[in-house]
């Protein structure tokens, strides 16, 4: 194309200075690119536009204005969904701030994305701006390349859009919608059209079929528009599309209306090659099974101006139609006509249906159901949330008496342009065309199921984040469906503790990853179905710990079935965590599993159940490539040690977890046999905490008794500190508290336990651990109760052979190397041998006794004798009623043979099997 000299000064001078705007020097192969963008915007030839940025920022990543420009083009591009603008948009506005409409793009990106909140900000700043432009720099403005025209009082409609839409979404339908995907491609699909009995569906599409023309549209670059057809199935789904090629040409065709039999259809078609020209309105009729040449619709409808779109009524007799023609009683805009026929069957003279249903925007899409009472349109006015609404409105065709007019709600009204509703005679369908994140690019066909609930929960997240030490840096938010492990939105947090809003549609689990650089990874589980309502309201804060060693997170994301990793759901998450701590090559983390309260298995099993998940969680993470060096290979479970929920709350599911813990890299967890742990030289006194249910700050209000206990844990591993606080959330938080505060500063899980009591402030104590299976749960030692035998009654064998069995296990040994809780693999053959006489015995129990010499202080024997019992009773975890399993330590106390000897001590450092009954399921 040739351009005056006079218009291509301008587009360089453009370029000037636009260069000189962003601050910096723009290269030779930029400024053709850019040169070339402007010359195309000017033309509103935004695929051009496009392709020229697109290639000219793999290159230039710093310069804004191609971003912006780039941002432009997507907005306006049919074949993307205009949000794909957003992230373009925000790439300018970070090089330079406040690029010239930067502000208005932002608004209105933020406004399709439910992020109502920053849509005000930014439409605000728009407003401001354009309130200090004078005549003249608004006049240099509009010269500028990609410039849109908006009003103060366009900015002040969209404004109050963001304002009410919060309210509005709130009362959002519990239906179930569907994007049509047979029938939609990333070319704009629309216009849907159904029969009444609902065994066919028309609708228009820009799709480029291998048995359609290739010719493209040169105004937009698109193939040209054509109808196409989906015929029912018998199971009540659809067939794929088929092109309706007896009434297609080589330019555009539109289906818009059908007549109730279904054998006259009317069209849109426009003038010559471009849809930029206006066109009118034709229909064609289906006689002697074929489709008749398209001719213009008998009705005087057609004029001069638009007529875009019209309605049958389902006797035929009225049509109602959109046209911007000039009228006295024209409202604005595109508006609705109502045109009838009169008993001589010629038609009257078209009237405009008055201010209740037009606008001073534009009205599109007239529908007339089949039931003749109502009509359905899209407006841009009305208190429009965004774009075109649908609304509906009861009205006598005859008469033309109107009942209120009533907005549809969420999910067929959004921000975006919602058009072309339809709904099937039965009412059990809609169908419509929108544009939606969601959606496979431009306009895509909807279908909502008006009697089936939705499962997707219409959420309205509000969240905040922030880190423990307040320093404002860049926090990244992934928010993922854990069924599809999609990420399905990514939110980058600009300021802390700045919430950022938006809406979405959300069914099942989903996963909210959290990072920030010099930061642990932090990770949310939602389970939506736990909601009962179709409207849900999710405000939440999050802290970001800073990362150090002995810190730890909850892994909220990793799922299991039947204590074996589900893998396709947990994906993402390893994924995340592995990338996460690739960037930190010094540190290793350990993995962690605890367990949710659950009166039908004992302690024990629960526990186990939890290192089945440690030691499961582990191989997924091999398998997603963790190497060594990365884990701490060690399978540690605590069953309901360290609960996060009281055991009535309706979140105690969140007790079940995952967790890590930063380590050094070649970290192994090994308890000392310290000779200075001994009774009595440590003080065992019970301390109530000042400040306990106060807003002041335990820790820092009892660091001197803290960390007097602190070193007394450092210094000797068999010591443990109980921490006993109000069975309430807040002696939960006070316990947790002081538990994250110990193990930051180098104390192992195994040294602390919480104890959660009716009315009692909160207090701590120290004593020795010697055996967790006392009353109370809890590792607490009891001389006088805790070795006595559970079983006392031992039912004899009721046979010989069982006799024999039970007396061979009974009399053996499973033997241990010193200090060591591991034993040799043979033995698990033997093992074996017990796991099928229990599973063959139901009724049949089995205790298993550690041992150890007398090597090392007393207590950590005791300690010792209980790691060996529980490593040896972790082989039966998957027994049926694994409650069948007892685990008990002797420790030092009831040698096989003298200590004096090296042998002694080896025959002394074992495990013990004694059989036992099971009464009533215990």
């Amino acid at each position: 194309m040739n351009y005056p000299k006079k218009r291509l000064l301008l587009l360089l001078f453009s370029i000037f200075t636009a260069s000189h705007l962003i601050g910096q020097t723009v290269k030779s192969s930029d400024k053709k690119a850019l040169k070339e963008a402007e010359r195309y915007l000017k033309l509103q030839e935004y695929h051009f536009v496009e392709d020229e940025m697109l290639e000219a920022t793999k290159l230039s990543q710093g310069n804004a204005l191609m971003w912006y420009y780039l941002g432009i083009a997507t907005y306006h591009s049919p074949t993307k969904n205009k949000v794909d603008a957003l992230p373009y948009f925000q790439k300018a506005d970070a090089l330079t701030p406040d690029l010239r409409q930067i502000d208005y793009w932002l608004g209105r990106n933020y406004q399709l994305i439910m992020e109502f909140d920053s849509a005000i900000l930014y439409y605000k700043k728009a407003q401001a701006l354009l309130e200090k432009e004078t005549e003249e720099s608004l006049k240099e403005d509009k010269k500028l390349a990609g410039y849109t025209e908006y009003s103060k009082e366009e900015l002040s409609r969209y404004i109050d859009q963001c304002e009410r839409s919060p309210a509005f979404f709130s009362k959002s339908d519990n239906k179930l919608l569907l994007n049509l995907s047979l029938a939609n491609t990333y070319l704009p699909d629309l216009a849907p059209i159904i029969t009444v009995d609902g065994s066919r569906l028309y609708f228009t599409s820009h799709r480029q079929d291998i048995s359609s023309h290739h010719e493209l549209d040169p105004y937009d670059q698109l193939p040209y528009q054509d109808v196409y057809y989906m015929d029912r199935r018998e199971d009540g789904f659809w067939h794929s599309p088929k092109e309706f090629k007896e009434i297609n040409t080589e330019e555009h065709d539109a289906a818009i209306a059908l007549s109730s039999d279904g054998k006259k259809l009317f069209m849109y078609r426009s003038y010559g090659k471009s849809t930029s020209n206006p066109g009118n309105i034709y229909e064609t009729q289906f006689e002697n099974g074929k489709w008749s040449e398209p001719v213009a619709v008998k009705a005087p409808i057609n004029s001069t101006a638009h007529e875009t779109h019209m309605s049958l009524s389902r006797d035929g007799k009225v049509i109602v139609f959109v046209s911007d023609r000039a009228d006295e009683n024209a409202q604005g805009g595109k508006d609705l006509y109502i045109i009838r026929k009169l008993p001589n069957d010629e038609w009257a003279v078209p009237q405009n249906l008055g201010n209740v249903i037009n606008s001073d925007l534009d009205e599109e899409s007239p529908y007339i159901h089949p039931n003749g009472k109502t009509l359905y349109f899209s407006s841009q006015g009305h208190h429009s949330v965004g774009g075109f609404d649908v609304f509906k409105i009861d009205i006598d065709l005859m008469s033309g008496k109107l009942g209120e007019l009533e907005q549809l709600n969420y999910p067929v009204n959004s921000p975006a342009d919602d058009i072309f509703y339809v709904m099937s005679a039965d009412g059990e369908e809609s169908y419509f065309s929108s544009i939606r994140p969601e959606g496979m690019g431009g306009l895509d066909i909807y279908c909502v199921k008006n009697n089936e609930a939705n499962q997707q929960k219409v959420v309205f997240f509000k969240l905040k984040a922030t880190t423990e030490d307040n320093k404002n840096v860049p926090i990244n938010l992934k928010l993922i469906n854990i069924e599809t492990q999609e990420v399905e939105k990514e939110i980058n947090f600009a300021k802390i503790d700045t919430p950022v809003e938006f809406m979405m549609r959300c069914k099942g689990n989903y996963g909210m990853i959290l990072t920030a650089n010099d930061y642990l990874l932090k990770s949310e589980r939602i389970d939506f179905n736990k909601y009962s309502t179709g409207t849900v309201n999710y405000e939440q804060s999050y802290t970001l710990q800073t990362f150090d060693i002995n810190k730890s997170e909850a892994l909220n994301n990793i799922y299991f079935k039947n204590n074996e990793l589900d893998m396709a759901a947990s994906a993402i998450e390893l994924k995340l965590l592995k990338e996460f701590l690739d960037t930190h090559d010094k540190e290793s983390i350990e993995v962690i599993g605890h367990s949710n309260y659950d009166s039908d298995k004992s302690d024990l099993v629960l526990e186990f159940e939890s290192k089945t998940r440690s030691m499961e969680s582990q191989e997924g993470m091999e398998t997603k490539g963790f190497s060594d060096d990365q884990l701490v290979k060690q399978n540690i479970g605590y069953g309901t040690r360290f609960p996060i929920y009281l055991a009535d709350d309706e979140d105690a599911w969140r007790n079940e977890r995952m967790e890590y813990i930063v380590r050094p890299k070649g970290y192994s967890k090994n308890l000392s046999r310290a000779a200075n742990c001994q009774h009595g030289e440590v003080d065992l006194a019970y301390h109530e905490l000042d400040g306990s249910g106060t807003e002041g700050d335990l820790l820092d209000i009892n660091k001197d008794i803290l960390n007097v206990l602190l070193n007394e844990l450092k210094n000797c591993a068999v010591l443990e500190l109980v921490i006993t606080a109000d069975n309430t959330k807040e002696g939960l938080a006070e316990v947790n508290k002081i538990i994250q505060y110990m193990q930051e500063n180098g104390v192992e899980r195994e040294q602390l336990s919480s104890n959660l009591v009716d009315g009692v402030k909160t207090g701590v104590n120290l004593r020795y651990i010697e055996n967790p299976n006392s009353e109370d749960g809890y590792v607490n030692y009891d001389p006088e109760h805790d070795h006595e035998e559970i079983h006392d009654d031992i039912i004899q064998p009721v046979s010989n052979e069982d006799l024999a069995f039970e007396k061979r296990i009974e009399e053996m040994t499973i033997q241990f190397p010193f200090d060591s809780k591991e034993f040799k693999g043979e033995k698990k053959v033997i093992l074996q041998e017990i796991l099928d006489y229990l599973e063959k015995n139901p009724n049949k129990s089995i205790k298993i006794t550690g041992h150890t010499d007398s090597a090392g202080p007393a207590v950590y024997n005791t300690y010792l004798g209980m790691e060996r019992a529980k490593a040896v009773g972790f082989f039966f975890k998957d027994i049926s009623n694994p409650n069948r399993i007892l685990v008990d330590s002797k420790g030092e106390d009831e040698p096989l043979t003298s200590n004096a000897t090296r042998e002694g001590r080896q025959q002394n450092r074992r495990i013990h099997f004694k059989f036992g009954r099971v009464e009533n399921g215990q």
